[in-house]
Formats: C-alpha cells, sequence, structure tokens
C-alpha cells in the first residue's frame, strides 16, 4: 500500500475538477493504490474527512447537515469511523451516481467510503495483453477483493470496523471473497490492530441469470472459443452505455460492447457456478463465519431472479 496520499493533482481524483461546488458533488480527498499478489496496480479512491485535498470533501457536507458540536467532536474521532469498501460492477468505476448516493449518505453518518476500481477499470491497471474491462478469470478479481480488505483494513487500523459492500458483479465478488477475508483475518496473530468484520451489504448482486437472457448454445459455444483468442473485442456481447457516469462525460466508465471474455466469465459465473455451488452446498462453506448479510434486490429484474438471490443464501 502506498500510505501516503497520493499527491495527484484534483482533477486525478475521483469526482475531482469537475464543479463539485455547482453540482454539490463530494470529491474524493485521496487515491491509496497498492499491487496485487499477481502484480496488478489497482486504483482505490478514498472518501474522508483527514486525507487532505479534494475540495469537495466530506468535512464540507457534514458540517452543513449537522450540529456543529458533533460535527467537531466526530471530526475530533474521526480516525475511528467505519469503513465502507465498495466494489463496482461491471464496465464501471469510481466515477457513478451510485458511489456519489454512497459518498453522501456515508458523509451524514460518519462512515469512510473506499472504492476499488477493478482490474481493467477506472484508472486502474490489467494484466498484460488485456484492454479496458477485460476480466477473463472471475477467481483473480475475487482473490483482489480480499486482499482490497485486508491493505485497507490495515491501513485504517483504528477504526472500528469495516463492512464490505458491492453491486452487480461486485456483489458477486464480495460474496465469494467473504471465504479468503474470514480465512486472512483468522490467520492475524494480532487481531487488536485490525478494525472489526461487521459483514456485507449487497446490492443486486450477479447470483444467477434469466434462462431467457442467455443466448442459444451453439452461440454461447462460439463466443467461448472466440473469447480465447480475441479476449478484449466485443462481439455479438451486451452493449454498455454508461448512463450511470458522473459526472456524464467521465471517461473513467467502459462505453461499448463488452469484451468476449468478460461476457464469458460472466456467464460461466451466473448460468454455472452459482448454481452448482448451491446445488453442492459450498455456499455454506463459503459464508461460514460471516458476522451478517444484507442484500437489496429488485423482485422483477429482468436478468438476474431474485428467486435465484435467495436460493444462493
Amino acid at each position: 500500500v502506498d500510505n501516503s496520499p497520493n499527491e495527484s493533482p484534483s482533477s486525478q481524483l475521483a469526482f475531482g475538477g469537475i464543479g463539485g461546488s455547482v453540482l454539490r458533488l463530494i470529491t474524493a480527498s485521496s487515491q491509496c493504490p497498492f499491487k496485487t499478489s499477481d502484480g496488478v496496480l489497482l486504483n482505490v479512491e478514498c472518501f474522508g474527512p483527514n486525507y487532505g485535498g479534494g475540495g469537495g470533501g466530506i468535512d464540507n457536507i457534514h458540517a452543513s447537515t449537522a450540529d456543529h458540536s458533533m460535527h467537531k467532536r466526530s471530526m475530533h474521532n474521526s480516525d475511528e469511523w467505519p469503513l465502507l469498501l465498495y466494489v463496482h460492477g461491471v464496465c464501471e468505476s469510481a466515477e457513478t451516481w451510485g458511489v456519489q448516493t454512497l459518498v453522501q449518505y456515508c458523509a451524514k453518518h460518519c462512515w469512510r467510503l473506499i472504492v476499488l476500481e477493478l482490474a481493467g477499470h477506472g484508472l486502474s491497471e490489467n494484466k498484460a495483453a488485456l484492454g479496458r474491462a477485460t476480466c477473463p478469470n472471475f477467481d483473480d478479481l475475487v482473490n483482489h477483493v480480499v486482499e482490497f480488505a485486508e491493505q485497507m483494513s490495515g491501513k485504517f487500523s483504528r477504526s472500528r470496523g469495516f463492512a464490505m459492500c458491492g453491486c452487480s458483479l461486485g456483489g458477486a465478488l464480495v460474496s465469494f471473497a467473504v471465504r479468503g477475508i474470514l480465512a486472512t483475518r483468522r490467520n492475524k496473530t494480532e487481531q487488536h490492530e485490525h478494525p472489526d468484520f461487521y459483514g456485507i451489504a449487497l446490492l443486486a448482486p450477479s447470483l444467477g441469470v434469466n434462462p431467457g437472457a442467455i443466448p442459444p448454445s451453439p452461440v454461447v459455444t462460439a463466443l467461448k472459443a472466440l473469447s480465447f483468442f480475441l479476449p478484449s473485442h466485443g462481439v455479438l456481447t451486451p452493449i454498455e452505455h454508461p448512463t450511470y457516469a458522473c459526472p456524464p462525460n467521465s471517461r473513467r466508465n467502459f462505453s461499448g460492447r463488452w469484451p468476449l471474455s468478460t461476457s464469458s466469465m460472466l456467464l460461466d459465473l451466473t448460468s454455472n457456478r452459482v448454481p452448482n455451488d448451491v446445488v453442492s452446498g459450498n455456499v455454506q462453506q463459503t459464508m461460514k463465519g460471516l458476522p451478517s448479510l444484507y442484500v437489496l434486490m429488485g423482485d422483477k429484474d429482468e436478468i438476474v431472479p431474485l428467486q435465484s438471490v435467495l436460493d444462493w443464501f
């Protein structure tokens, strides 16, 4: 972990340099990039009171929405603020309306929001020869999330505790990362130096798929074969329109057809791995020891049926 705040200009921070005072956006106050065990440099955007930089920081909105004396006391104890470690969905980044909404609520309730940008997403690097938003290996991403939790809970060791949060693909990654996070914490010899693990909060996690949304079997087979040779190319894959981007002209979010290998990875996860884990009982082992769980899911989701998420948990 780079333990010193990133000295990049504010325009490089999430929501930085885009007229935050006009749009009333909260700018990230620092970046805490780290290199994973498999050599990928990942960007992490931190929203909190004591990082410096970021003209639209949490302290500004907190002071305007809470009693001044309460604000002063909470800022004095800001090192103890709990952490919400967030993992975004496929093709997204730290510059989305979803992240900004979480920032606003975390600010009001004295939490730090820390956002991981997945490999190939946002400002994060990717493995050699892989393009933007190209994610061929789900387990690599899961390991990155486990390391993200370990690195950030170690960096903010005075925090009272942390919760993991993920949306869509990020929700699935957090779900699968639980076992690794718990195992890492059990292996620590000095638990008192690390924040408590509160549990996970998932927003529409990609834990299943509507069979009607899956292309015919010959098409799936052909696309999987193509993904080995052209992993970063988009051919007959879903088209991403980043209408969720904040600001609308943000270049951090991927636009266009999903890379073949990313589509193949997600299809295998939702149509094979998730249901097979439910049948085999692997889910119980994955979730064993989890302190708490919160899931927000639409009951009429056209892609991920509510029942498949219920079956998983």
